[in-house]
């Protein structure tokens, strides 16, 4: 792992902060271009991302803060403005609240945008969790003898002992979350399907990860991002069968 790519002086550059600009532009590319087939002013896209790369450090960093506050409580300044410790579901939570405030000044709606938006925030997070990977920022698994396991030993929290590759999974299903969003808005779907897709396939990897992962548990045996993932995996099915009768009613009238 290569937590620290460059270091000069007051000037670091870390592998995690490059993978999440790399996802940053590409998801900013792709959202251009599907607004673009969708007749959305593209201008939206840049004010979306203008308050989701800073949404999503802060409500990375949030989260995180919220599932370790054992350590936080040690040490407060330093949790606060050190370079590892970002929950990538607390970023993709804070961007959402703040890109909605954004998308209600267009001429367009919330659900058109997010469902428009699915597969750039698939693509996004999956280069946030390689660049938790690059960076070996201690977000992977519990220990295992399998040919799969792998060290971290230069890692930002370093690991001499072979582990699961948690973000590597995340990754591989994010890829796999992308090519079928991309391949489902081909389809003329109900207002509202697609961003409850995007949901399920965002929230069930992450879930079951979770199993295999260090996070503390907080209620239930389970742990923060678990009970996220359940919501997004319920809001996804809930929102998948509300928007297919609400279509049906509307064809109806």
């Amino acid at each position: 792992m290569f937590p620290i790519l460059f270091q000069y002086k007051i000037i670091t550059i870390g592998a995690y902060g490059i993978m999440l600009g790399i996802g940053f532009y590409l998801s900013f590319l792709l959202l251009e271009r599907e607004f673009k087939l969708k007749n959305i002013d593209p201008e939206l896209a840049y004010k979306i991302l203008l308050v989701a790369i800073p949404g999503g450090i802060v409500g990375s960093k949030i989260f995180h803060i919220l599932e370790h506050l054992d350590e936080f409580m040690l040490d407060p300044f330093g949790s606060i403005f050190s370079g590892s410790g970002l929950s990538v579901f607390g970023g993709y939570i804070f961007s959402f609240i703040l890109a909605i405030f954004v998308i209600k000044k267009s001429k367009t709606t919330i659900l058109n945008v997010f469902d428009t938006a699915s597969p750039s925030m698939a693509l996004g997070y999956c280069f946030g969790r390689f660049g938790c990977h690059a960076s070996g920022d201690g977000c992977y698994g519990i220990d295992t003898s399998g040919f799969w396991g792998t060290p971290y030993p230069n890692g930002i929290v370093p690991s001499s002992m072979t582990v699961y590759p948690t973000p590597l999974f995340e990754v591989f299903f994010s890829f796999i979350a992308v090519g079928l969003l991309l391949n489902m808005r081909k389809r003329e779907l109900p207002e509202g399907r697609m961003f409850s897709a995007f949901l399920i396939l965002s929230g069930l990897p992450r879930f079951l990860v979770e199993f295999i992962r260090r996070n503390p548990e907080i209620a239930f045996d389970l742990s923060q991002a678990q009970i996220i993932g359940i919501i997004y995996v319920l809001c996804g099915i809930a929102g998948w069968i509300y928007f297919g009768k609400r279509n049906i009613s509307a064809a109806s009238i």
